[in-house]
């Protein structure tokens, strides 16, 4: 048999192993999916912080425009009062007992001329048995014959509690008030108002936003004024909401008839009313939250522009991440090429590799190192001195000496002969070749043996048995 020949190994290629790579395709949709819905909840987060911050600033617009129309509506009701007042003296002389009817008639245009700047467009003053005694200023063709004596609040219960303002006609009421007279005996009189009376306090609710709705109610809660956004109008819903926000207390002469302010909310409604002239009149508005449809139709350049570049920072994220993936990837297999080939240029070789670990001091085997020395039966990771332990121990000071001058640096490289013990207890020699790997800081991290078999020629056994010289047998 041969000696020289290299022992059998099973005829076998090298297969990389399967690893899962970051850049997979699949993976790569669900990160561009988790990252889509990721934006998309992002927006909707957004759109509702929104519609909660439009929100707070409409109810906060609806308690500071429900301040002004309280101001407003006082304002108002004191021009009332100084209308009636001023025109009472002028009054007074045409109901005089004795006045002509050229003096009725120039009195009258007198009043008109007073009230033509006030909210009053007309002044009917009743007898005390309720009865219309005479008209003063310009009476609206709407309000003819609709007219009669203060009414009593139906809330009042048995006490007689007449109402100050009641509606006459659509967009119109009344306002009613005793007129002083020179004999110390005041005349009941109801000054008609124009349209536009209360609509400056009413009107401020558009501050609100869309949606907004006001009225001006008397004792009994009836909407004697109304005022209300685009297709919208105060109705009985909105009547009752109030209504159920001020509580409506039983009413008596001495007591007022609710809150003077009151705030509530009610499924995205928003109340706010205002007591005015000492209770007898209730300023209230009503709005509405907004919602993630109209904050989304008022801001819909914003949010495409916020949308939009979103998804383009969230196609560079992905684009970037997936580029680092796929170098990433490229270098693992680039890795495995690498190990690959040098596995089998060992195996072709006949090389053995040890992959020396000096921080563990840990040293692994290759396939290749088993199959020649250790019959296929490949080691466990030993440590460091397990294999000096395998050297011969005459060989054994020089190999130390040779990796610790690997170790401290001077010597990057080895090359030396050297025995080593096989599995079987024989030993063998090689040649062992090795390189340190440093670090970036300079220090030695790995130390890479390839040992090969040195070829066996027969000239040492040659040498070993040259002085000696076989007997003859013959000679014997």
């Amino acid at each position: 048999m041969n000696t020289n020949a290299p022992s059998e190994r099973p005829n076998r290629g090298v297969q990389l192993t399967r690893r899962l790579e970051r850049s997979d395709p699949f993976l790569m949709r669900a990160v561009q999916a988790a990252a889509l819905i990721g934006c998309i909840l992002g927006m909707l987060i957004y759109s509702l912080q929104v519609v909660r911050e439009d929100t707070q600033a409409n109810r906060s617009a609806l308690t500071k425009a429900a301040a002004v129309g309280q101001v407003a509506a006082e304002a108002d009701t004191a021009r009332l009062d100084a209308a009636a007042l001023e025109a009472a003296p002028l009054i007074a002389a045409a109901l005089a007992e004795g006045a002509s009817p050229a003096a009725q008639r120039t009195l009258k245009a007198s009043v008109s001329e007073r009230l033509a700047p006030t909210p009053v467009t007309a002044i009917i003053v009743f007898s005390p048995r309720g009865e219309a005694v005479s008209v003063f200023g310009q009476l609206p063709a709407d309000v003819a014959g609709t007219i009669g004596p203060r009414p009593s609040s139906r809330r009042a219960g048995n006490e007689l509690l007449g109402l100050e303002l009641v509606p006459v006609s659509k967009g119109r009421a009344a306002y009613y008030r005793d007129l002083p007279m020179p004999d110390g005996q005041p005349v009941q009189a109801a000054l008609v108002l124009r349209k536009d009376a209360f609509q400056s306090a009413l009107q401020i609710g558009a501050a609100a936003g869309n949606g907004w709705r006001a009225a001006l109610l008397n004792r009994d809660g009836d909407a004697v004024l109304t005022a209300a956004g685009d297709q919208r109008a105060f109705d009985q819903a909105d009547a009752a909401l109030v209504g159920s926000a001020l509580g409506w207390p039983p009413l008596h002469a001495d007591e007022s008839s609710a809150a003077g302010r009151v705030s509530g909310q009610q499924s995205g409604t928003f109340v706010e009313t205002r007591a005015v002239a000492g209770g007898m009149l209730q300023v209230a508005y009503v709005g509405e939250a907004p919602s993630v449809l109209s904050v989304l139709a008022a801001r819909r350049y914003q949010f495409l522009a916020l949308f939009g570049a979103s998804i383009l920072a969230v196609l560079l994220a992905i684009s970037v991440v997936q580029n680092e993936w796929q170098r990433h990837d490229r270098h693992v297999r680039d890795a495995d090429l690498i190990a690959a080939r040098a596995e089998i240029t060992c195996d072709l070789l006949a090389a053995g590799v040890i992959d020396w670990s000096v921080a563990d001091g840990v040293v692994d085997y290759s396939e290749g190192w088993a199959d020649m020395f250790s019959q296929g039966d490949e080691p466990a990771s030993e440590e460091i001195f397990d294999w000096i332990a395998r050297i011969h121990p005459d060989d054994r000071l020089a190999a130390r000496e040779a990796y610790q001058a690997m170790l401290e640096g001077t010597q990057s490289e080895l090359v030396h002969r050297m025995r080593i013990r096989m599995s079987s207890g024989l030993w063998v020699q090689v040649v062992e070749r090795g390189r340190a790997i440093a670090g970036v800081d300079g220090r030695v991290k790995r130390i890479v043996l390839v040992q090969t078999t040195e070829p066996v020629d027969g000239s040492a056994l040659r040498n070993a048995f040259g002085g000696l010289t076989l007997p003859d047998v013959r000679a014997g």
